[in-house]
């Protein structure tokens, strides 16, 4: 029997398994190559977390060395780094599946953009390949984002908001954008003329410093313009710009800033805009950047955001090669609203006026005492800045009398209590005396309705006895002196200290020692006589604040009384100019406060208050005469020019 087929059978199984295990062997040799340097998804993370920073170091690539990577990460994303000041979050969303020695992954990129205007996000995909020494990414243009191409890189433009206006009670523009003309050099238009030379004619033409102007142009990049001389478009013809064209360089650049109605308008009341500088975005902590509007002072400050409005943002690809744009996310901006003062723009003129020719620092404030509003406040004379009605700290003299009044009525005298008013007066060694212009037929005894109509200062302050200095402090704190300033505005509400004693308690008495007031102070104490209860002062149309909570209100008694007080200031009294108005019986009350100057010489501050119906009116001349004589006629101008319109 032949056995060749039974080795046969034998053997077949052998193969079989032999062939199995070669089989075997084979696909796990290629598993063991394939999976040589894994499956690529930790070099999909590695690519995630590198793409931020743009740091590859780590990071095996196809094409570029990691250096060469870092540098187009750079052009790609560098200006919009810059502008968002700072990395983008990357995740991978999905690593993808490895197929044929490639694998495509999804990554999330989420921007955190300027100026507070959210967030942009949006997918991209990077593909990494299997080569022998292991998988690398493959960066392109569109890993960074969709669709950009070889020549485009991204950027982040501001889109700037319309701003909105300061109006006054009315709906008067008093602050926003106006057109004006920035006149300057451009120094690529010297076309070989000498900087300094050329620079200092300009100057001599404009009426500015030719040694500064000159030292700036100079500072200034060979490309640059140098700015001289930003004026109003309405001033045009106040300057010889005809000659300036012919100077070679000059240029007049239209543009907009947000300027007041008028130069001098308000000063201290409205505030004002400028564009940052870069001091002032090095020190803001990254809360101001380039481009923004940093104000100083009043309305616009305390309404900033509102009146200016949101920049929005605008991510562009910008092909390097065409210049051309196209826009990948937009926010736009909000637009700035107006904001509503309680000015009167025809009184705020019409007390501007009043005092524009006066030679010392002066101010009038108008105010309605049945809100507080404050309807003008005026600086004088024309070019001041310094806003003194509203933060000056002066002794108000004997428009305090007003207060010693109260505190008097609430110690138990009335209108028709007898006081003395000698010459002088000697209070702990030290003499106080009348003012001169006090008629001497006055001195002796009288009613305290007459020490107050002719202020005898005498009769005030031998009273130092019958209301000491805390009881004269919460008279004061009644009508108003020492609240808080109110929103939109920086003021000085006055100051009197309730542990005064001695002669400082008793020249408390009649508005010295150490009693501090501003005019807009001074008004309030008189709005809150005329309405009977603490006025609060306020700037702002819309402010709901409450007004100042006093531990001792006025009471009907007292406001009757003082009203009837201040009354016979104007009937009998140093206000009797005031007597003869048409309309509304006037109360008011006048006041003089010696002060020593800056020459060692004393000098007088001069005070009026008044009021008429709804209307109190505070007039103070830094350096003046008896207020009768100086404050008076400006206060009765602004009187009689508020009843004409």
């Amino acid at each position: 029997m032949d056995a060749s087929p039974a080795r046969s059978r034998r053997r077949a199984p052998l193969l079989i398994a032999l062939a199995v295990a070669v089989i075997a062997a084979l696909v796990l040799a290629v598993i063991l190559w394939r999976d040589r340097f894994g499956s690529g998804e930790d070099e999909a993370r590695a690519l995630a977390a590198a793409l931020p920073a743009g740091d590859f170091a780590d990071v095996p690539l196809t094409g570029d060395d990691p250096a060469a990577a870092a540098e187009e990460h750079e052009r790609i994303l560098g200006p919009l780094l810059e502008a968002t000041d700072a990395p983008p979050q990357v995740e991978l969303t999905d690593p993808g599946t490895a197929e044929d020695g490639t694998r495509t992954a999804t990554l999330e990129w989420t921007w955190t953009l300027p100026h507070e205007a959210g967030t942009w996000s949006y997918t991209t995909e990077a593909t990494l390949e299997r080569t022998g020494e292991g998988w690398a990414a493959d960066l392109s243009p569109e890993t960074y984002a969709p669709g950009l191409t070889a020549t485009e890189h991204l950027e982040a433009k501001t889109l700037q908001p319309t701003m909105g206006t300061v109006t006054d009670r009315e709906g008067t523009d008093l602050y926003g954008p106006r057109d004006v003309r920035v006149l300057g050099l451009d120094k690529t238009l010297l076309d070989g003329a000498d900087p300094e030379a050329t620079a200092r004619d300009l100057a001599g033409l404009l009426g500015i410093n030719a040694d500064n102007y000159a030292q700036k142009v100079a500072d200034y990049g060979d490309d640059a313009f140098v700015p001289a001389l930003t004026i109003r478009a309405e001033d045009e013809g106040n300057y010889p710009l005809g000659e300036a064209e012919d100077i070679t360089g000059y240029r007049a650049l239209e543009q907009s800033q947000p300027l007041a109605a008028e130069r001098d308008y308000a000063p201290g009341v409205l505030g004002s805009l400028r564009e940052a500088t870069k001091e002032d975005i090095d020190g803001s902590d990254g809360e101001i950047e380039a481009g923004d509007y940093v104000a100083t002072g009043g309305v616009v400050s305390a309404r900033h955001d509102e009146l200016v409005g949101t920049p929005g943002v605008d991510v562009v690809a910008v092909d390097s090669e065409t210049g051309s744009e196209r826009s990948l996310h937009t926010v736009e901006p909000t637009d700035g609203t107006d904001v509503a003062t309680t000015l009167d723009d025809d009184l705020q003129r019409l007390a501007t006026d009043a005092i524009a020719d006066e030679d010392a620092p002066s101010a009038v404030i108008a105010m309605q005492p049945s809100t507080g509003d404050v309807l003008a406040s005026a600086l004088g004379p024309t070019g001041q800045e310094y806003p003194i009605g509203l933060v000056g700290q002066y002794a108000p003299g004997s428009t305090f009398k007003t207060v010693t009044a109260l505190s008097l009525l609430r110690a138990g005298l009335t209108p028709d209590s007898t006081v003395e008013c000698p010459e002088t007066a000697t209070v702990e060694g030290r003499s106080f005396k009348n003012a001169d212009s006090l008629s001497p037929d006055l001195f002796g005894s009288m009613p305290l309705r007459q020490a107050i109509a002719h202020s005898c200062n005498t009769a005030m302050l031998l009273q130092y006895d019958t209301v000491d200095q805390s009881s004269l402090a919460d008279a004061a704190t009644t009508l108003g002196i020492g609240q808080e300033a109110p929103d939109g505005l920086e003021a000085f509400m006055g100051s009197i200290d309730p542990e005064d004693t001695g002669t400082e308690h008793a020249a408390a008495m009649m508005g010295q020692g150490r009693v501090l007031t501003s005019p807009l102070a001074m008004a309030t104490v008189l709005a809150s006589v005329q309405n009977g209860s603490t006025v609060s002062p306020r700037i702002l149309a819309d402010d709901d604040s409450a007004p100042a909570e006093v531990p001792t209100p006025l009471t009907e008694d007292e406001t009757s009384q003082m009203q009837e007080l201040l009354r016979g200031v104007v009937t009998d009294g140093s206000l009797d100019d005031f007597a003869d108005m048409p309309g509304d019986p006037v109360i008011g009350k006048t006041g003089t406060a010696e002060y020593t100057d800056e020459n060692g010489d004393l000098a007088l501050h001069s005070w009026v208050i008044v009021a008429q119906g709804d209307l109190v009116v505070a007039a103070f001349v830094e350096d003046g005469s008896y207020g009768s004589v100086t404050a008076g006629p400006i206060a009765r101008e602004v009187l009689e020019g508020a009843q004409a319109s």
